[in-house]
């Protein structure tokens, strides 16, 4: 090849040296440039993999939640059947009062006085509080209180006073007790207790 200009050997020494480097910084300019997407690209590719995973151990554990939201909703319906029947606490309070007298009776316990309390606020129920007094041997109290324990209704004994009628025969004993059973709050009352 003939150029119309002359170049010595050392001129073509150092253009093809310079050629050389040239070329050899621009492929290690591309090999950096491809190492760092390659790493960004398996740490893209790690990232996607975990997320992966993880959205797979929730599909997995799919049938688990189902399993304890099953749980939850049956301890719900079941916690429901323990309230007492009406959505008023003075219906509440006579149904209340009905199943009390019903089980003095069959202990064949006379009942002497009961009065409806005021209703108290508990989270998400309301507590319907009936006051009752009879005169009892302390069997069958016990007896009493046991039904009271195991019956299917939710009922907490929050008050319990007892005094002697006769104190020189003293197995009688004028009983008082203040015994609570729940609603579902009423709609409204919850509508007014968020807006507060």
């Amino acid at each position: 090849m003939n150029l119309p200009f002359r170049v010595s050997a050392r001129e073509k020494r150092v253009f093809i040296t310079g050629t050389v480097l040239a070329v050899l910084i621009i492929i290690y300019w591309i090999t950096g440039w491809y190492g760092d997407i390659k790493t960004e690209m398996a740490d893209l590719t790690d990232a996607k993999q975990m997320m992966l995973q993880k959205q797979m151990k929730n599909l997995s554990d799919m049938g688990l939640l189902q399993e304890k939201l099953d749980n939850i909703k049956q301890s719900a319906s079941t916690g429901q059947k323990s309230l007492l029947n009406g959505n008023k606490p003075p219906v509440a309070a006579a149904e209340l009062q009905s199943i009390l007298k019903d089980m003095l009776t069959s202990l064949q316990i006379d009942m002497k006085s009961e009065r409806t309390l005021a209703a108290v606020d508990a989270g998400y129920y309301l507590g319907v509080p009936v006051e009752i007094g009879f005169i009892s041997d302390t069997e069958k109290l016990k007896g009493f209180l046991y039904r009271l324990r195991v019956s299917a209704l939710l009922l907490n004994v929050t008050d319990l006073k007892a005094r002697v009628t006769n104190a020189n025969n003293p197995e009688d004993t004028y009983i008082t007790l203040v015994i609570t059973g729940f609603i579902k709050k009423p709609a409204d009352e919850e509508a007014v207790k968020k807006e507060k």
